[in-house]
């Protein structure tokens, strides 16, 4: 024991060749007796530097705050953490680790959305503040002007979901010790947002005969859309190996619900198709204008469905024709020609019967006539 400083102890030894003094402390508590080290006198700790660390872990076992030497440098790292943190501000978190973090891990597309959502709403309202002044009261107002832009409720979950990402990310990392503002928040109501608008055979053939003189490309894309159910992103994705024209399908990998499935041409998908020149294996058939991947479904289309008038006056959204009504439109009139919901399923590549049943009020005839079966 060192005489001057009760309780603290030092030892002499040699560390890296040379002489050194290793100090250490003892304290009881609860009638047993604990002893926890300090550091070297070459690190710059003294007798009375553990004398007064000594002291102060007293004072924190008393007012049990703390336990243990090593309890009390936890709470001290803990403290330093939630110090940073209040200097940190959002864009510093989001541009600094979060987003080197999902560009890596995330799909191109979900990363661009996140970016997009970033940079257009919540940077201009959130990027300068603190995280630990950001509360459910600023996302209420963060949700202000995309509610001026008239945006869906669904855009502003993606907003808020976004910013309940972050703030895990941050928490986990040991970036913020504070509470996450964007849980439970629960100021919005979830709206069926799923599009439910199908086109007429009509309404169709007009579609693909003005698209065909505006845009080959885009009107067999479109085609593939309404005869074969395939998502803009699996058309973007084909490459000549998976055609089979031999068979008349597409292979379509890595889909939406993380699964393969087949399509079948139609009689005109497959006309259309053989008159394409193919490609090497691994070329898509549908190429961007540096021979890449296409990204997004070509402003000609939204073109086109303006010149016919296809949205006029519809104003709720989910009714207007956007090239994903030519999916629906596709398991629609197989629903009407009386195609089982189940086969309308495994066509579609849906991982769930609940994601068909929305066209099941297409096949009241049907039913009506399994019911006047009955009657026999």
């Amino acid at each position: 024991m060192v005489k001057s400083f009760p309780g603290v102890r030092s030892k002499e030894c040699i560390r890296n060749g040379r002489k050194d003094v290793y100090f250490s402390v003892r304290y009881t508590r609860n009638g047993k007796q604990y002893e926890e080290s300090i550091g070297y006198k070459s690190e710059g700790f003294t007798a009375a530097q553990a004398y007064e660390i000594l002291g102060e872990l007293k004072r924190d076992i008393k007012a049990g705050r703390a336990f243990s030497l090593r309890e009390k440098n936890e709470q001290r790292e803990q403290e330093k953490i939630a110090n940073e943190a209040a200097n940190i501000t959002f864009s510093e978190l989001f541009e600094e680790y979060y987003q080197p973090h999902i560009q890596n891990k995330d799909k191109k597309s979900t990363y661009d959305r996140e970016v997009h959502l970033y940079k257009k709403w919540i940077k201009p309202f959130l990027g300068g503040v603190r995280l630990n002044l950001i509360s459910r009261v600023s996302l209420i107002r963060l949700l202000q002007p995309m509610e001026k832009k008239h945006l869906s409720n669904r855009s502003k979950f993606y907003a808020i979901a976004l910013i309940r990402q972050v703030f895990n990310f941050a928490i986990r990392n040991e970036l913020f010790a504070g509470d996450n503002p964007a849980a439970k928040f629960d100021e919005l109501k979830r709206e069926d947002n799923r599009r439910m608008r199908f086109l007429s055979e009509e309404e169709l053939n007009n579609l693909f005969e003005k698209l065909k003189e505006h845009s080959y490309s885009v009107y067999l894309m479109a085609l593939i859309s309404a005869d074969c159910g395939l998502r803009a992103g699996e058309i973007f994705k084909l490459t000549w190996a998976d055609v089979s024209l031999e068979e008349k399908m597409l292979f379509l990998r890595d889909t939406k619900n993380g699964k393969n499935r087949f399509a079948y041409m139609t009689n005109r998908v497959f006309e259309e198709i053989s008159k394409l020149k193919p490609g090497e294996g691994n070329e898509f058939v549908f190429q961007s204008k540096n021979g890449g991947k296409i990204e997004h479904v070509s402003r000609t289309f939204e073109r086109v469905v303006k010149t016919l008038g296809l949205n006029d006056g519809i104003i709720d959204r989910r009714q207007k024709v956007v090239f994903h009504s030519l999916r629906h439109t596709f398991a629609s009139r197989l629903v009407q020609k009386r195609v089982s919901l189940y086969e309308v399923k495994e066509l579609l590549g849906h991982s769930d019967i609940a994601m068909t049943q929305r066209y099941s009020h297409l096949a009241n005839e049907t039913l009506r006539e399994a019911v006047s079966k009955l009657n026999s």
